[in-house]
Formats: structure tokens, sequence, C-alpha cells
């Protein structure tokens, strides 16, 4: 019987320091890139001497306020101290201005007065930016009987870690960052958006719609033979425009040339005034300038006779000789 007051004072002791020492589990706490975080602490510890927060390496240490004594607080990563602070006079640890490397595991470690080994507590920060607009791509198209086949693909440019997609189309919702398509032609249009999350923000694409996605889907593997008829067309047509227009000026040239050539023939030919059909006269009427009538003047006439080489009877014409040229002058003067 003496025992047992013993052992219950034993099992007491043994139960304080067992409870003393215990670590929580891992928390998991998440910051925004340039937010603020705050460790919570809640410890049924009395008569705490010190606070240690470790961060790697030790990054502050805290000494509570006593009756006469004020809080002492020493930072050891002095690229922190801006940073640090615990609202409210208490000892949960707030960090602010969050960067990328301030990601990973804290730790805590309250030492008791009348403990021997601290209570400590462990905590896994991660830090994740804002979510801009994520992007779609778009793979390969199959096209057949005027249905359209393709892929939609989902994903983020930066600050994509740990981000899930999903996406959303009318009152469908599908999970995954790809999302088969099959529309076919005639059918009611449907919108696709893509909406990234991650555990701070989300996100959401542009709306895409299957009429501009799957364009000319009835048209099948036959639309680039088509494609390049229509071309063609066109192409020939202004072929044959420019081959006529050049083929007619080309024409119209050579007649202008044969016109002149044969105005230039005509003008320098020359009449054949030794004929041999006969006697032919041609009279050249030549009038002075001076006179004011076109009336003839009998007594100032000049008449050039044209005659061949046969003899032409008249009373009073002289002999002609072959030697002479059939061309004579008579000049009347009175």
């Amino acid at each position: 019987m003496v025992g047992s007051p013993l052992s219950l004072i034993f099992m007491s002791l043994l139960c304080q320091l067992t409870g003393s020492t215990a670590s929580r589990d891992l928390e998991e706490l998440v910051g925004a890139l340039g937010g603020s975080v705050t460790f919570p602490l809640n410890s049924s510890v009395k008569q705490i001497g010190s606070i240690v927060w470790i961060f790697n390496t030790t990054l502050l240490t805290l000494q509570p306020q006593e009756p006469n004594k004020s809080a002492v607080m020493i930072v050891t990563q002095s690229h922190k101290k801006e940073r640090v602070s615990f609202p409210n006079r208490g000892y949960s640890l707030t960090l602010s201005k969050l960067q990328k490397n301030d990601s990973g595991i804290y730790r805590v470690e309250i030492h008791s007065l009348f403990q021997q080994r601290p209570f400590t507590q462990e905590y896994v920060l991660r830090v994740y930016e804002h979510l801009s607009k994520p992007k779609v791509t778009m793979g390969l198209q199959k096209k057949k009987n005027g249905t359209c086949m393709t892929n939609l693909t989902c994903s983020m440019e930066q600050g994509g870690e740990d981000v899930t997609y999903s996406w959303k189309t009318a009152n469908e919702s599908h999970d995954g960052s790809i999302l088969p398509i099959s529309w076919t032609l005639g059918e009611k249009n449907m919108t696709f958006i893509c909406m990234a999350r991650n555990p701070i923000s989300r996100n959401f694409s542009n709306p895409i719609s299957s009429w501009n996605l799957c364009e000319g889907a009835a048209g099948e593997t036959d639309a680039p033979k088509f494609i390049l008829y229509l071309l063609l067309v066109p192409i020939l047509l202004i072929v044959f425009v420019l081959g006529f227009f050049t083929w007619s000026g080309q024409r119209d040239r050579g007649k202008e040339f044969t016109e002149e050539k044969k105005g230039m023939e005509t003008h320098q030919e020359i009449p054949d005034v030794c004929s041999h059909s006969g006697v032919n006269t041609v009279y050249d009427t030549v009038s002075y300038p001076n006179k004011t009538t076109p009336e003839e003047d009998p007594t100032h006439t000049l008449y050039s006779v044209a005659q061949t080489h046969k003899t032409v009877e008249k009373p009073h014409s002289l002999p002609m000789s072959l030697d002479t040229p059939g061309l004579f002058t008579y000049e009347n003067i009175i």
C-alpha cells in the first residue's frame, strides 16, 4: 500500500514530461507572393523561458516579457528582420512580404523553466504566385464526314506550380488540362473555357467557340484542292487577258507600220511620161503670184506638153528625133 502513492506520483510526472515534449503534426501553410502569413502557436506550456523559431538555421529568439522586464527579440537572420513580427503581443510569428525562397519547413521550440525538453511544432510553408490567364493550344485537327476532332490543351506560361486544370462546356465539366473535342457541322455552337487553379488563386481562359475552332469541317480533305482550283481560275484569266492585249497591241502596231510604208511608196511613185499607148498631153497651168483673179492670162501662160516617142502631126510642129525628150514647152510672147 505504501508503494501505491509513489507509483501514482511517478505516473503523473511521466505524463507531464511526455505531454511537454510532444510535438504536433506538421501543419501546412500557404502564402501569396508579396503577401504575408502567420504561423499560429497555441501552447499550454507555462513559465516560458524562451521561444526559438528555426528556418534552416535559427531565425530568431524571443524572451517573453516579465513583470519588471520587457520582451527581448533577437533576429539571427538579419535579412528578415524587417519582415518578422508578433502581432497582438502573442507568440505567433507573422512573416510579411513573402518571397519564393521563403517556402520551406519552419520549426518553433518553446523552452520551459520547469521542463528539460522543449515543446516543438513544425510548419511547412508554400509560397505561390497569383495565376495569370491560362493559355490554350489546339492539337492536330482531323476532319471526317463533316465532323471536327481535335484536342485542346490548357497550360500556364508562368507560376505553374501545383496548378490544377478543369474545363467547362455548357452544363458539363471535365478535369485535366487536355480536353478532347468532337463537333459535327450543323450542331449547336459550343463554348469551351479552361480554369486554372492553385492554392491561393484561380483564373480563366478566353472562351473558345466550336464554330471558329472547326471552321470548314464539312470540307474534309478536298478543301485544299478546292482552294487551289479557286486560285488557279483567276490566275489563268489574268494570263489570258494579258496575252490578248499584248497580241492586239502588236497587231495594231504592225498595221500602222504597213500603212505608213504603203503611204511612203505611194508618194514616191513617179508617173511614166513615156507611155507607148499613144499621145498623152498634160497641161500644167502656173499663175503668177501677183495675180488677184484666178482668170487665166493667155499672154502669160506656160504650157507643158508631154509627148510620147510617136510624132504628133500638127500644122506648126517641129520635127522630133528619137534623142529629143518628149517634153516641150511652148511660150507665146506678144
